[in-house]
């Protein structure tokens, strides 16, 4: 076999097309693969009507490496004068119209992309960031023109942001640990924006929405599905908690004004033993916060209150919780502590979104975790400045995604 027929092979060439020279630069260390077209009568790539050969642009493009050396493909691509679209530049079958890399170069990239860091793509790819970033970014878009299902029977939000400038994104994701969409800020029409992205038939299966307390999100969630909504949204256990904490280090720092100067700083050092539950607790500890409830009676007070809030959602009973709830609000309201009486009128107003977290057992846990590796992501990158590039990357290593190129 001679070496037009095997790069005609490697190139997966068919006619019109062929090999017509192919060019060893060993100072430059580039192979260059001459292709060229030999019909006068094309079609026209978008309607696909026979049409005559105008011209020829030449154009190149860089495909995987021959051995040690870079390889160029270069063409005179034809242009087709089409009766209905004109003037049109015909396709080529190693590559997509809007790309410089082969079909097979580019596959290679996103293989690479979604094993490393993009600067270590640069750097052993020898390409420019914009170079990657049209890869990713192409290879995004095919990806979510293939999705045909989703899987929205317990879906998560939460918002990630750009540390430079400080600029928010709303990220919805499903059970499986998979983003769905991604929409610019934190408001109600963010979310909005990303419902719309999944198809009606797939989001009205929707069992249940997990999200932080936002305001925001629980609008968009009660405009998207009406009088449904107090059925799906539930909330994030993990934020109630941190309420009840800080309600509780606001309370101890009141009560430790009224204690003598002499024993604060003993006080002080029990700061963290009060925000752990009863069950992390050593014997010591234990002991020494029982000395501590004697001049920290309203502190103890909210710490009884926040133990009982995690029993009670950690319980396994579904029957008659709500009941449990309701008894719970009413003792705290009557302790008259008034940071405590804040946290729990929040509780009050959101009861049916905690309900039904209990319900489907779900929680922003997962949610959270994706927002971690995303953060990861942005490190491993040493930070994004372009919120689209950002986006794009979260799409394309959360998203699962088939964005490969298939030969044509």
């Amino acid at each position: 076999m001679d070496q037009l027929s095997l790069y005609d092979k490697i190139l997966q060439l068919k006619a019109p097309w062929k090999t017509i020279n192919v060019a060893l630069n060993e100072l430059n260390g580039q192979i260059t693969v001459e292709v060229r077209c030999d019909s006068l009568c094309l079609q026209c790539p978008k309607c696909g009507a026979p049409s005559k050969r105008y011209d020829t642009r030449k154009r190149q493009w860089r495909h995987l490496d021959t051995c040690q050396f870079q390889t160029l493909i270069e063409a005179d691509v034809p242009r087709v004068s089409c009766d209905i679209h004109g003037c049109i530049t015909v396709s080529v079958p190693w590559a997509e119209n809007s790309s410089r890399y082969t079909q097979l170069f580019e596959n290679q990239v996103l293989s690479w992309a979604s094993e490393t860091s993009i600067l270590a793509l640069t750097r052993q790819l020898n390409l420019s960031w914009n170079a990657i970033d049209g890869i990713l970014k192409r290879g995004v878009t095919r990806g979510l023109k293939r999705q045909k299902t989703f899987s929205c029977q317990h879906l998560f939000v939460d918002e990630t942001c750009i540390a430079k400038p400080r600029e928010f994104i709303t990220i919805l994701s499903n059970h499986k640990g998979q983003v769905l969409a991604i929409e610019n800020g934190r408001s109600a029409n963010s979310l909005l924006k990303c419902f719309a992205r999944i198809p009606v038939q797939y989001i009205n299966k929707m069992k249940s929405i997990s999200m932080d307390l936002s305001q925001a999100y629980t609008r968009a969630v009660e405009k998207r599905f009406g009088p449904r909504a107090k059925n799906l949204i539930a909330y994030d256990h993990f934020h109630i908690t941190k309420m009840l904490n800080e309600a509780l280090s606001h309370v101890r720092k009141m009560e430790l004004r009224k204690v003598p100067n002499i024993d604060q700083l003993h006080h002080y050092k029990t700061r963290f033993a009060w925000l752990k539950n009863e069950l992390n607790r050593s014997d010591e500890t234990e002991a020494e916060l029982d000395i501590q409830k004697e001049y920290l009676k309203d502190t103890a007070t909210v710490w009884y209150f926040k133990e009982q809030f995690r029993m009670i959602w950690q319980g396994v009973k579904r029957i008659g919780v709500k009941t449990i709830w309701t008894n719970w609000i009413k003792l705290a309201k009557e302790t008259g502590i008034k940071p405590l009486i804040s946290v729990v009128d929040t509780i009050e107003r959101r009861l049916i979104g905690i309900l039904n977290a209990m319900k489907y057992n779900v929680s922003n846990g997962r949610a959270e975790a994706i927002n971690n590796n995303i953060k990861a992501l942005a490190r491993q990158s040493r930070g994004y400045r372009n919120k689209e590039r950002y986006k794009t990357a979260i799409m394309f290593h959360f998203g699962k995604l088939d964005m490969r190129l298939t030969t044509k």
